[in-house]
This record gives C-alpha cells, sequence and structure tokens, in this order.
C-alpha cells in the first residue's frame, strides 16, 4: 500500500470567511470516506513583523499567539501534526522531513488559499519531484471563486490537469491504493 499525506493548508480562523465556510466540514467528509488511508497534517500561517505580507501589504492579521492564527477547532482533533510556516509555501525542511520520516509517496493537498499558500506549497512539491494532488473542492480562496479557479487554472497547467482532482477522485485513487 503507497503511503499518503492528506495536507490541509492553512484552514485557520482568520482565513474563514463566506467564500471559505464549509470547506472544513468537506475535509472532515472526505477523511470519514478514506479513513486510515492518508496520514493527515496541516499547516498554519503565522504572521508576524518580519513577513511579507506584514511588509509589502501591512497585513496584521493571523499573527502569532492569535486566536485567528489558530486551525479551526473542527480541523484540529484530525491532525496529527501541525506545521508552522510564515511564508506562503510549507514546502520546508521540517515538512520534508516529516514525508521522508513517514516514507510519504504521494501529498494530497487541500485548504486555503488556492492561489497564495495552495499554489505555492504545491508547485515547491511538485519541483521536488514528491507525487502530489490537489483536491479542487477541498480548496478555496478568501477571496472568491474567480480567484479560487484562476488558481487552478495554473495548477493545472503547471503540474497537469491529471493532478487537480475531485475529493470523489481522490477516495477512489486512495481506497484503489489499499489492495495495490
Amino acid at each position: 500500500m503507497k503511503k499518503r499525506l492528506f495536507l490541509i493548508i492553512d484552514m485557520q480562523i482568520g482565513f474563514i470567511n463566506v467564500h471559505t465556510e464549509g470547506i472544513d466540514e468537506r475535509i472532515l467528509a472526505f477523511l470519514k470516506q478514506v479513513g486510515e488511508q492518508v496520514i493527515t497534517a496541516g499547516t498554519r500561517y503565522v504572521n508576524h513583523a518580519h513577513t511579507a505580507c506584514y511588509v509589502f501589504e501591512g497585513w496584521k492579521a493571523c499573527m502569532a499567539g492569535t486566536e485567528e492564527a489558530e486551525l479551526v477547532p473542527s480541523l484540529r482533533g484530525a491532525v496529527i501534526r501541525v506545521f508552522d510556516k510564515d511564508k506562503y509555501s510549507c514546502w520546508n525542511d521540517e515538512v520534508k522531513q516529516f514525508i521522508r520520516d513517514n516514507r510519504i509517496e504521494k501529498v494530497y493537498f487541500a485548504g486555503v488559499n488556492t492561489g497564495c499558500c495552495v499554489l505555492n506549497s504545491v508547485l515547491d512539491c511538485y519541483n521536488d519531484l514528491v507525487d502530489c494532488a490537489v483536491i479542487e473542492d477541498l480548496c478555496g480562496s478568501t477571496s472568491g471563486m474567480r480567484e479560487h479557479e484562476a488558481a487552478l487554472t495554473v495548477l493545472r497547467s503547471c503540474i497537469t490537469e491529471d493532478r487537480v482532482i475531485t475529493a470523489k477522485e481522490a477516495v477512489r485513487e486512495i481506497l484503489a491504493g489499499i489492495y495495490s
């Protein structure tokens, strides 16, 4: 059986709005279907005075130690590990070591924001030659559907259309791996 990582990007209180609400419920439904066939981890964007978002945009949300920087309560028990980051991409030495230590063969990405943190993390993963896929209906953008769809277009172009999949396709692929 292939070892797979389901990596939930930045599902934090500060990133939940009218455009992203309900993603956590869809993620939990997905996890019920795949059970323990995936290792589930998450990331958390921790803003501070030396991040690009703070310096260049003046964005002061999700600051270290604030409630809005915390994972949404519904997903806290679903992840075995949370990786803090202060850049769009989560693809750092800590994540890469976790993947090596757990002999992960494929990474499935979900979460927010599709055009920032998800996109950058996926591209870095792909560039490191790690098999990956984005579960499009388990991602979203705080800026709305237009930005989400634009990011999916870029991802389809950069990592191939076959790697941008639906939750239903991911479930089928993961459960088929039980017997391979």
